[in-house]
């Protein structure tokens, strides 16, 4: 049998991209495979596209994506802990751009409470993110100040409702009215448009120039060195993307010179590591979902055929939430 899937023909532009018609694969040991009912669309994907990350795979065939949601269609041996039929989200660092996607076992987990396929993907991999940021990258407590930057985008937005509810203060910034508009909706107590404003400057007014505990970071280069800038002694700067491009010029003399700072660079794939814990992240997410605690912000759905203009709208910062390809 063939099947649709989305061809890497060479690391670079989001045109490298091509729908191509492939067999449906077996699994291998330790492995599912996965009927997709729908893809989520994310940063992560253009990394591995541009060969900013090296793809993790041998495979002559590339394919790109990293979470769908739909049910196990083959078990490969010595997986114990899933049967076909059974609903599933997954993340993976590549290979979701498919109707039939290759899965490691480990990577997958079964979906328990009522939410819908185009929440899943719209949340998954950013909810996920979302979690570990919060609760264990650092413990965000309600007597803590946090500025998270692109806060009217996925990851953003989940950040503002989720760190709301525990209570702490939710600094966000982003690119013009629309967006100011989307991050305050999302739950931030203050939103800075850093279009139009100096986001240190903001900052220092907003917390009486006592600066923040933490500061999330997906942007990088375009806010590189202003985040240290906004962090207390000893605060604490989560590096997690580098949509606007990686740092190069990094000292780490720095660190000291701005009040003893302290940097992380984490990534999803440590902290699902652990089966309980990935289990509890996934219970806890999309509970919140069900019961209306996290509202998913869906910026469009789009068939995989227009993949290339998705990683478009994504790059170009045209985003305000999630894109789900349908299939």
């Amino acid at each position: 049998m063939k099947q649709r899937v989305v061809k890497l023909t060479d690391f670079g532009g989001s045109e490298n991209m091509v729908i191509f018609e492939a067999d449906i694969p077996e699994p291998k040991v330790d492995q599912i495979i996965v009927k997709n009912n729908a893809i989520g669309l994310n940063y992560l994907d253009t990394y591995f596209r541009t060969g900013l990350y090296p793809w993790p795979n041998e495979d002559d065939l590339k394919i790109p994506g990293s979470e769908g949601v739909g049910n196990v269609y083959a078990v490969g041996s010595n997986v114990k802990d899933f049967r076909e039929g059974d609903r599933v989200s997954y993340v993976t660092p590549v290979g979701a751009y498919a109707e039939y996607a290759v899965v490691n076992a480990l990577h997958a987990v079964k979906i328990n409470v009522d939410v819908k396929d185009h929440d899943v993907v719209a949340s998954t991999l950013k909810g996920l993110t979302t979690h570990y940021l919060l609760h264990l990258t650092i413990k965000l407590n309600n007597n803590m100040t946090a500025l998270v930057h692109a806060a009217a985008g996925g990851v953003g937005q989940l950040m503002g409702q989720w760190g709301s509810e525990i209570g702490a203060t939710m600094i966000g910034t982003a690119g013009g009215p629309d967006k100011v508009d989307a991050a305050k909706k999302a739950g931030y107590h203050h939103v800075i448009d850093y279009k139009s404003e100096d986001f240190v400057k903001e900052v220092m007014k907003i917390t009486n120039n006592k600066k923040c505990d933490v500061v999330y970071d997906s942007v990088a280069k375009d806010v590189f060195p202003g985040s240290m800038d906004c962090l207390k002694p000893r605060g604490l700067w989560v590096l997690f993307g580098q949509a606007s491009g990686p740092i190069t010029d990094f000292n780490l003399a720095s660190l000291s010179a701005k009040g003893s700072l302290f940097v992380t660079r984490p990534t999803l794939f440590t902290y699902i590591a652990n089966r309980e814990e990935y289990n509890d992240a996934s219970h806890q997410l999309y509970s919140r979902i069900a019961d209306g605690r996290l509202n998913i912000a869906i910026h469009k759905t789009m068939p995989l055929e227009e993949v290339v203009a998705a990683h478009n709208e994504l790059e170009g910062r045209q985003t305000k939430g999630a894109i789900v390809f349908t299939l």
